[in-house]
């Protein structure tokens, strides 16, 4: 008995009731393993704004109490095959690649494609996984599809295991916590969405002329097919009068002209998207991108509706990479002259995610706040940085104080540079995707991947 593989199983449930006899029978009778059962109740908190959040919460509670290699969740109405835990536990063993198998009582998988969602109910982790990053979750995506993101993004793999058999209790109501499943993306549902508040969202660009061909030909040729038609806001930084009138004839593009002074646009736009927004109604839906790397394959619908259910927070998406693999960490802190500032800018960057400044949304009022501050710390705080844009200013900004900002998932804003090989491809019909075949709805060739890829020229 005691040659047997030791497991912590997490049983996840709403109350401390008797639990429904299926799901303990089957407990029970599980074959090939030896369990550490721990029951995790997850009665929500003051703080919990949603069941979803109470649901990470109680995961990462689960996290904590586990001491075995291994740690299997499962829901207190799901019923497992007397060797499933078992059969996950041998897939574990047998690809070392992987960080957690499930088995699928939802029905969810494929034979042909990795799922991109993996329901949490009957999972097997790495324990060693699991405690990399917490369960977390975004609007509009619940905490599996965030974990599976996290999972990947960190080189592992997590997939449905073909024969480990389980079964819900209650197949109509079989999405669980995870009835939003994929609807963070811009293929969601547009039945909840506000026509006004779409209707009503900005859209800010500046560029010089180095990016008013990408900008015409790739970025708002690609927005508007995607069938994104809110108004653009444009500053042009030193554009020919032949330029600005190509600009000026675009349909609901609006243009604001500025000479060139020799500041590149991702810092003097600061002052400029900052002058805009001031002068919008205070909840208008604003968003900016990168003029000259970004492409549009998808509508922006639900990130307008993210800044309308959290008004107070600037939306931002992380990079791939954080510390100690990404670069630009070290080298842009360790240049700021204030040695204390030095020292607690690098501390915040390194123990936080850093947040690609190419990307920033929220209502009118939240990003003249953010503008305005992150003019002055540019100014006073990261005197000296060598970063040439706006990036420390961004993450000073929400690292400094977490309620400013909420990160929403990459779709809006999907990085391509320090992606491992694989992560995203172009298929032969020049649809850009990830690894799972998923089409990215925004798509930022940041450090000129897109050139390096032959997205663009």
């Amino acid at each position: 008995m005691n040659s047997l593989p030791s497991i912590d199983l997490a049983l996840l449930t709403r109350d401390d009731g008797p639990l429904n006899d299926s799901v303990r029978n089957a407990i029970n009778s599980q074959v090939g393993v030896r369990l550490n059962v721990h029951r995790v109740v997850g009665r929500p908190l003051v703080g919990d704004v949603s069941r979803i959040a109470t649901i990470a919460r109680t995961r990462n509670e689960a996290v904590r109490r586990s001491r075995s290699d291994f740690l299997m969740f499962l829901d207190d109405d799901v019923v497992l095959a007397k060797d499933c835990i078992s059969r996950l536990h041998h897939g574990l063993i047998a690809r070392s690649n992987y960080g957690a198998f499930a088995a699928d009582y939802l029905g969810e998988s494929s034979a042909h494609r990795q799922s991109r969602h993996v329901a949490m109910g009957a999972t097997l982790f790495r324990r060693s996984v699991v405690q990399r990053d917490p369960f977390r979750w975004e609007p509009g995506k619940c905490e599996c599809l965030c974990r599976c993101e996290d999972i990947r993004r960190r080189g592992a793999r997590i997939d449905y295991l073909n024969g480990a058999k389980a079964w819900h209790l209650s197949p109509k109501h079989s999405r669980g916590c995870c009835e939003v499943g994929d609807s963070s993306s811009a293929e969601s549902s547009r039945g909840s969405h506000n026509p006004d508040v779409i209707k009503n969202a900005k859209v800010l660009v500046a560029f010089n002329r180095r990016d008013v061909h990408r900008f015409q030909n790739v970025f708002l040729r690609t927005l508007r097919a995607a069938g994104n038609h809110q108004e653009v806001i444009v500053v042009g930084y030193g554009l020919y009068p032949s330029e600005i009138d190509r600009i000026q004839r675009l349909p609901n593009v609006r243009f604001i002209r500025r000479p060139y002074n020799g500041q590149l646009p991702p810092v003097r736009r600061l002052v400029d998207f900052r002058d805009i927004v001031s002068g919008l109604p205070a909840e208008t839906p604003a968003a900016y991108w990168d003029a000259g790397d970004v492409l549009f394959q998808g509508r922006l619908d639900a990130l307008w509706q993210h800044t309308q259910q959290y008004p107070d927070k600037v939306l931002a998406v992380r990079e791939p990479r954080g510390f100690p693999f990404n670069n630009a960490i070290r080298g842009w802190t360790r240049t700021i002259q204030n040695p204390s500032m030095r020292r607690r800018v690098f501390e915040l960057f390194a123990s936080n995610p850093f947040l690609n400044s190419g990307f920033g949304a929220g209502t009118a009022r939240t990003l003249t706040q953010y503008f305005g501050e992150a003019i002055r710390l540019r100014d006073s705080a990261l005197r000296g940085t060598t970063d040439w844009g706006d990036q420390t200013a961004l993450n000073l900004y929400c690292h400094s104080d977490p309620t400013r900002w909420m990160e929403v998932p990459e779709d809006w804003n999907y990085c391509v540079h320090d992606r491992q090989r694989g992560e995203v491809r172009v298929t032969p019909d020049g649809r850009v995707v990830d690894r799972s075949g998923h089409l990215i709805p925004v798509v930022h060739g940041n450090a000129r991947s897109l050139t390096q890829f032959a997205i663009v020229r």
